[in-house]
């Protein structure tokens, strides 16, 4: 008889989230996802938030009316349409930045945006900030509760 496995998600030591499978017991094996504080943050930061409606989007080109491209141009969680409530950065929407003071202090914002309904459900506080690394790169650092979590967002990204 096979050993079940169960899948988990982890926050390593880069701030990245790694599956891990170990074995399981009584069955077939579960995905589990770790429930700590460092892979809420991880999560809320890497992933995409649905643009707001008068967010500029990176493929969008400056005073060309009607573009936005459609329903899933403006990314994020599809259920998003339907309530107010939102997961996830809008760190995306810098793919195409200048990469300058104005992105810096947009990322900044960004992050603190995503990470903030993480710290009301942890109870914990929250502090973010972002460094312009090189010309194309910027690093987005937080401190929430105990936990130090990072993104970079780039041009490639």
């Amino acid at each position: 008889m096979d050993t079940p496995t169960t899948l988990t998600m982890r926050s390593n030591a880069a701030g990245r989230l790694d599956l891990v499978v170990q074995p399981g017991a009584g069955g077939r094996g579960t995905l589990a996802v770790d429930t700590t504080l460092a892979t809420s943050a991880s999560l809320a930061l890497q992933c995409d938030r649905r643009a707001a409606p008068d967010d500029a989007l990176p493929n969008d080109i400056a005073l060309l009316p009607a573009q936005s491209g459609g329903l899933l141009a403006r990314r994020g969680w599809i259920g998003d349409m339907l309530n107010d409530a939102r997961f996830g950065s809008r760190l995306w929407l810098l793919a195409r930045g200048k990469y300058d003071e104005m992105d810096r202090f947009l990322g900044a914002h960004y992050a603190d945006e995503c990470l903030n309904s993480v710290a009301q459900y942890w109870d914990v506080s929250v502090s973010v900030g972002a460094n312009l690394a090189g010309r194309n790169t910027l690093i987005i650092t937080a401190q929430i509760g105990e936990v130090s979590v990072s993104r970079s967002v780039s041009a490639a990204s």
